[in-house]
């Protein structure tokens, strides 16, 4: 009975830590953490800008593949060419592929781009006539712009899916 019990015990210890450990691979970085890394991606690009090395073609390659959201894992983005894709969970029509241009300022009457720095990069969506500002940087790629409903800027962080 005692030898039971012990085997008992020992099986549901590792069941416990088994289970704390895949908790803590699926836990998303908190906030701060995503701040750090956005701050240190916007500094390598303003040093890469002052240099003048900012090469749209460079960064439309970069773009190429797949990359999920960091704190909303079911949002990604997807790069083809020069084209992108955008899935939301909860979208009702059929996301598709729309034709995309990297541009220094927005051709379209938006809302969403405030205080505009020289050398920011745009993405340009001339189907959905939409713009926000894009950062590139290794395998992080991150998508700026305003909020008109909080009136506060906004920061989606997405990773390279491997």
């Amino acid at each position: 009975m005692y030898i039971k019990f012990n085997t008992s015990l020992i099986i549901i210890a590792v069941l416990i830590i088994s289970c704390k450990n895949q908790n803590d691979e699926n836990r998303l970085p908190n906030d701060g953490q995503n701040e750090i890394v956005i701050e240190e991606i916007q500094e390598e690009i303003e040093e890469e800008r002052a240099e003048g090395k900012i090469d749209m073609v460079q960064i439309v390659a970069q773009l190429q593949g797949k990359w999920k959201e960091v704190a909303y894992p079911y949002r990604t983005a997807e790069y083809v060419h020069s084209t992108a894709k955008f899935i939301e969970e909860g979208t009702q029509s059929k996301v598709k592929f729309e034709e995309f241009e990297l541009t220094e300022d927005c051709q379209f009457d938006n809302n969403n781009i405030k205080n505009l720095k020289f050398g920011d990069i745009i993405i340009s969506l001339p189907e959905s006539k939409r713009c926000e500002k894009i950062y590139v940087s290794k395998d992080t790629l991150i998508l700026s712009g305003y909020s008109t409903n909080t009136k506060a800027d906004y920061k989606i962080v997405y990773l390279k899916v491997k």
